[in-house]
């Protein structure tokens, strides 16, 4: 069967880009079912805000949710690499250095790694030379969204992908649902279930779906991006709180 899917989404569940998103769980699978996906990736930012009702809920719309995070990796002093963890649980959270991956990774093989956004920028990305490094952890490299003709980052990171022989696969990274439905994966796979998803991509039984970006819409998204997230700030702690209730 093939398999329409996002395995790198946020949500307003997030605990740190939340505040500024306008859709949450059961919206982004409402929307998801009318796009025709069929698996989703939930991945908020360093928190593992899964729950047993997301699953539910998107099981009912057809829809496998697979559970996961999105940590903050020490790379040096105050930068970090940004590492998206799937079909993990909340332990998860508690996993700060590429040496607690390794381990975490060693002792829950049913998880799968992915490098998002590899070679994006300095401050949240892996990186090319920290990717080599810990290539052996990772289970796919991702193909990201934030590309256009001029500015196209995913070339460097595709060869590394291939060279090592990684699957290299498109996700939305969704923030927004405006290129939800532009960059994604379509995977083909026996069953709808989390190890056939797993298994087909490292098989590399799947196809991206992505385009090039306007350039001066790129530049436009990534400012407005930055402005909402530092204006957000006074306010993420009102947001958590709501959360947490």
């Amino acid at each position: 069967m093939e398999l329409k899917s996002s395995l790198h989404i946020h949500t307003t569940e997030d605990r740190f880009d939340g505040v500024i998103i306008k859709y949450n769980v059961y919206q982004l699978i409402d929307k998801a079912k009318k796009l025709g996906f069929n698996v989703l990736a939930l991945t908020c930012h360093r928190k593992f805000v899964y729950k047993k009702e997301y699953g539910d809920y998107a099981r009912r719309k057809g829809i496998l949710l697979i559970p996961g995070v999105e940590l903050a990796i020490t790379k040096f002093i105050f930068f970090h690499s940004d590492i998206v963890v799937l079909n993990c649980g909340k332990d998860a959270e508690q996993v700060k250095t590429f040496a607690q991956l390794r381990e975490y990774k060693k002792n829950n093989p049913r998880i799968f790694v992915i490098a998002p956004h590899p070679l994006f920028d300095f401050k949240n990305s892996i990186g090319r030379n920290k990717l080599i490094e810990y290539i052996d952890i990772f289970d796919a490299v991702e193909h990201s969204w934030f590309y256009s003709d001029l500015i196209n980052f995913n070339k460097k990171a595709k060869r590394i992908a291939e060279k090592y022989n990684k699957p290299f696969v498109a996700d939305s990274d969704a923030h927004t649902l405006d290129y939800f439905n532009v960059d994604y994966a379509v995977i083909s796979a026996d069953e709808l279930t989390v190890e056939n998803v797993f298994e087909s991509i490292r098989q590399k039984k799947f196809k991206n779906i992505t385009r090039p970006k306007n350039i001066f819409k790129l530049i436009f998204y990534i400012a407005i991006f930055k402005l909402k997230v530092y204006l957000s700030l006074p306010f993420r702690r009102s947001h958590n709180e709501k959360l947490s209730r």
